[in-house]
């Protein structure tokens, strides 16, 4: 189980590259400020490529399902945690 602590900002930024033996990962955030989560560059905090809320102080995103990049951006300067599980761990 790989486990990240990486810092997100007001510009988009991959967590998470390609992995096809992804099983499972999750993005927690403990920070004061609202991330949202994509698929690709394009992420935005509103409008058409609005992301999928993590919401500030204390929200959490998993996904089951999907195996290609994974982007973040944030609505300040933010810290977010990802977990990703693969199938040699699962």
């Amino acid at each position: 189980m790989a486990v990240i602590t990486t810092d997100v900002t007001t510009t988009a930024k991959r967590v998470l590259v390609k992995n096809d033996k992804r099983v499972m990962y999750a993005v927690l955030n403990d920070s004061g400020y609202d991330v949202y989560i994509g698929h690709d560059k394009n992420v935005s905090t509103s409008g058409k490529t609005k992301g999928i809320l993590v919401s500030a102080n204390g929200g959490v995103w998993s996904d089951e399902f999907y195996k290609g990049e994974v982007w973040a951006i944030a609505t300040g300067d933010a810290e977010v945690t990802v977990v990703e599980v693969t199938e040699e761990e699962g």
